[in-house]
């Protein structure tokens, strides 16, 4: 059963950045399939992993992509990204302080702020800059030449 569904209507007119938006949902999808599988305390641990380090690839492309573009908003996006990712490392730390620490974050209200927060990031405040991406030569260049390398990878 799907947390979230990637529909047209998210597309922000540029491949790789809605390409990367599929993934972030296709990761969600997963952890909350993992949260009811039987081996899950493992499955669940790798799946939020994923979710803040492709968050953390995705959100370095996107934000690479706007400085090219010279996006007026983009100290208010990175700042959105900067909360998400920390708010999923807490939500890791607390994962890992043990088995209560899984039950407490590993539940419906997680998977709730997931779908919410990802659905309204991308339909408010990504589409907030389509028109300044949309067939500007600079994006695509951009979004192209960007190399998963410059994303520094946290713990």
């Amino acid at each position: 059963m799907s947390v979230m569904e990637w529909t047209p209507k998210m597309r922000v007119g540029l491949a790789e950045l809605d390409d990367d938006h599929k993934e972030l949902v296709r990761i969600i999808n997963q952890l909350g399939s993992d949260y009811k599988d039987e081996d899950r305390r493992r499955a669940v641990r790798q799946s939020l992993v994923a979710l803040r380090r492709y968050a953390e690839f995705h959100f370095a492309r996107e934000e690479q992509v706007l400085m090219a573009c010279a996006y007026t908003q983009l100290e208010g996006h990175q700042g959105e990204h900067r909360d998400f990712v920390q708010r999923i490392q807490e939500l890791t730390r607390q994962f890992d302080s043990g088995p209560d620490g899984m039950a407490a974050i590993v539940n419906e209200e997680l998977m709730d702020f997931l779908r919410d927060w990802l659905t309204h990031h991308i339909m408010i405040v990504d589409m907030a800059y389509r028109e300044t991406i949309e067939n500007n030569p600079a994006a695509k260049d951009a979004a192209k030449n960007f190399q998963g390398s410059q994303v520094w990878w946290s713990g």
